[in-house]
């Protein structure tokens, strides 16, 4: 039984969703995604950006992700890994529970962060909601990202939803993926993510896209795969 969690004054009630990855039953805690629950929200933080809800959505392309990790026969994962814009916190718990891998995980919403590091608890310990607990887990925009650290492996799901993003995740991959690392970013094919290849290559970056089928999901996604060229 899950305690609610509490956004402001008002308290919401946690469900869970158990996720489906080859033999893994991932349990995930989630506030279910209701126009009510939106409206509850969006009333509470405002309409910001920053502050909008996105992380009530189940974003089904990292599900999708995970799939394709999952059914790899090579992989072989460098550390430190970081799950960028982690929403509830579903790929950080994979890695855990599939791989033994301790991610780091961060997202610009603050609320987004409590229920990722609840949710990276359970498995473990008796997490309360109403605070991040784990030092995985942090707020962060990585636009302005709060630390010099190089990542061997970055992990995103449907960043690319708009063109406006890509140079800003350029710009930290530049910054924060490890000579010899490389970043995962799965899209579900939207047409804001057409081109991504071709811009990455312009900046410097090795791109292999590959494209797979999502049995949970029964569609294809397309997952670009970016390593630093060397110099």
């Amino acid at each position: 039984m899950h305690p609610d969690f509490i956004i402001g004054d008002d308290r919401f009630p946690l469900v869970t969703r158990r996720v489906s990855i080859g033999t893994l039953q991932i349990p995930l805690a989630l506030v279910p995604y209701t126009q009510a629950n939106l409206d509850r929200v969006a009333a509470i933080r405002g309409f910001g950006e920053r502050f909008w809800p996105y992380w009530l959505e189940e974003w089904v392309v990292t599900y999708a992700l995970a799939e394709v990790l999952d059914r790899s026969s090579d992989v072989a994962l460098q550390g430190p890994v970081l799950d960028l814009g982690c929403g509830s916190g579903f790929f950080a718990l994979f890695l855990r529970l599939r791989f033994g891998i301790e991610a780091f995980s961060c997202d610009f919403n603050f609320d987004a962060c409590r229920l990722a590091a609840y949710n990276a608890n359970s498995t473990i310990s008796s997490p309360s909601p109403t605070r991040c607990e784990s030092a995985k887990v942090f707020c962060c925009d990585f636009s302005a990202f709060p630390s010099h650290v190089q990542f061997g492996s970055v992990f995103a799901g449907e960043m690319l939803y708009s063109k406006a993003n890509h140079s800003t995740i350029l710009t930290f991959l530049k910054r924060h993926l490890a000579p010899c690392g490389k970043a995962y970013l799965a899209d579900l094919g939207r047409m804001a993510a057409s081109g991504f290849d071709l811009v990455a290559q312009a900046e410097g970056f090795q791109v292999e896209v590959e494209r797979s089928h999502s049995h949970l999901q029964n569609r294809q996604i397309q997952i670009f795969k970016l390593s630093l060229q060397s110099k």
